[in-house]
């Protein structure tokens, strides 16, 4: 029977009675809560949207950057059985509409900073409304007297285990991001792993620079809050300052991008003093070279975790710190509770050591794709999930992973899909046929390239193209390097040829 006992709002009540007096959250340069203040502050909140006239079941659309009020927010929807819909604020104001539009967000809520960022977003189409926060006042300012002067008491709502949490945005192959919708009970499998797999405990203390409105940096919010840790969060990455931090407040535990990485390593009079508390860095997105694996062994830490993952089933192999030179190149081992197969086109099982399409089964694969059966039925069969991703198996069960199926460019860990990059750039009345692909890039993994044939005697230039760009994509998804060729070799179905993009990496 299902008894709500694995809700996330349920994992913060739980710390909050166990850990009453014990700093939850601190945000860096502005303030901290106990647990015991925190659920009191979700409890606030979520009264208060109940007022508003949110439900159990409805979406609510978040435009924050790393706050109280964010993670405050995810657990407030999760108390009243709502859903959170988080959106990467980088976005342009068009694409945001769009994703408010799909997904049906019966409220936004919003950083004032970020407002311009809603202008395309109609009134209508937030049928309750919007709620502003100011990240740069004091909590209770920000919170405002409305909120502030609710009930703290538990809230009455039948929440289940498998009522989903949240949507989580992933790009598809068409421009439209897929809303996968990751259940409570998947959540919590989520932060069983993480538990098991890197030893957090209630003296954790997790530096959170990641995004929280992507999965790695909610994920580790959340697996924190449920074994009764601390984590700080910082509004946007400076690697000066997070150096700074984590030797400061003994942080033990981070995640973080290459990118990022790249950054900190580039930093004069860097110590493996300052960074003696790390019992785990995780890298986001993208792996992490072996050079760079190199480097932060000998100028960081050697705590270093390692992994294969994805929006839709979360963790699913996990490379630990004594396998990192071991196993070079390796994803690492399944995790607690997941299964992984390599299959060919006719799914079957194939041999150790031979590369196929790898599938995941588990509990912490989430429902499926929100308003999207078609993409749904593609993935997720027979009790597994098709990752599109292709990799082998080593004979000791260790995971490689060697390039993707889908279409798709990794940029500074972001899934970006070329289609949408190229259907921006084919608005130019200039441009008569454009092939966008990934080239690896030392600091962001990949970059996007553009390769583009001009009409007749167009002056277009590369600077042209880029501001045209700018006009509607979000910055990440700027090509970083545009090239002008003759011509674009296609296959009888319209795709680029592999040999074509080869050729221009």
């Amino acid at each position: 029977m299902d008894r709500g006992y694995a809700t996330v709002g349920r994992s913060l009540r739980v710390s909050a009675s166990n850990y009453p007096s014990k700093m939850a959250i601190l945000e860096v340069g502005r303030g901290s809560l106990t647990y015991q203040e925190l659920n009191s502050t979700v409890n606030r909140l979520a009264h208060h949207l109940v007022s508003k006239g949110v439900r159990k079941g409805d979406n609510v659309g978040i435009v924050m950057l790393n706050t109280i009020e964010h993670v405050s927010l995810l657990y407030s929807l999760a108390k009243i059985g709502a859903v959170s819909v988080a959106i990467d604020p980088h976005w342009t104001t068009h694409e945001i509409a769009r994703v408010v539009s799909h997904f049906d967000c019966h409220l936004l809520c919003v950083d004032v900073s970020l407002l311009d960022k809603l202008d395309a977003v109609a009134d209508s189409a937030t049928p309750k409304g919007r709620m502003v926060f100011d990240g740069k006042a004091s909590l209770i300012d920000s919170l405002g007297t409305e909120v502030v002067a609710q009930s703290n008491d538990e809230l009455d709502v039948d929440v289940l285990d498998h009522d989903v949490f949240t949507l989580v945005l992933t790009s598809g192959t068409t421009g439209m991001p897929k809303g996968c919708m990751r259940t409570h009970r998947n959540v919590e499998m989520g932060c069983l792993k993480d538990a098991l797999g890197k030893n957090l405990n209630n003296t954790s203390q997790e530096l959170i620079v990641a995004p929280i409105y992507y999965g790695t940096a909610r994920g580790s919010v959340i697996g924190q809050i449920f074994v009764g840790g601390t984590i700080h969060v910082m509004a946007r990455f400076e690697e000066r300052a997070v150096v700074k931090h984590i030797k400061a407040h003994q942080i033990t535990d981070i995640s973080l991008a290459p990118t990022m990485i790249h950054r900190i390593l580039k930093l004069d009079g860097l110590q493996l003093d300052d960074f003696t508390s790390i019992r785990s860095l995780r890298k986001v997105g993208s792996p992490f070279t072996k050079k760079m694996v190199e480097e932060i062994r000998s100028r960081i830490t050697t705590k270093i975790f390692q992994g294969f993952a994805s929006t839709e089933s979360g963790g699913v192999t996990m490379l630990k710190p004594e396998d990192q030179l071991k196993k070079p190149g390796s994803s690492g081992l399944p995790r607690w509770g997941v299964e992984v197969q390599i299959v060919g086109p006719d799914d079957k099982s194939m041999p150790r050591g031979e590369t196929g399409e790898i599938r995941v089964s588990g509990a912490n694969v989430c429902e499926g794709y929100y308003k999207n059966m078609e993409e749904q039925d593609k993935v997720f069969r027979n009790g597994w999930y098709y990752t599109g991703d292709l990799g082998w198996i080593d004979h000791d069960n260790y995971l490689y992973v060697v390039g993707r199926a889908k279409n798709m460019i990794k940029t500074g860990s972001i899934n970006v899909a070329p289609s949408e990059i190229e259907g921006t750039i084919l608005e130019i009345s200039d441009v008569d046929d454009c092939a966008v692909f990934g080239v690896p890039d030392e600091e962001w993994g990949e970059a996007i390239k553009a390769a583009i044939v001009l009409k007749g005697a167009a002056t277009t230039t590369a600077e042209g193209i880029k501001a045209h760009c700018r006009k509607s994509l979000a910055g990440f998804k700027i090509p970083k390097s545009i090239v002008f060729v003759d011509s674009i070799t296609r296959n009888s179905t319209g795709k680029v040829a592999p040999e074509f993009v080869k050729l221009h990496r």
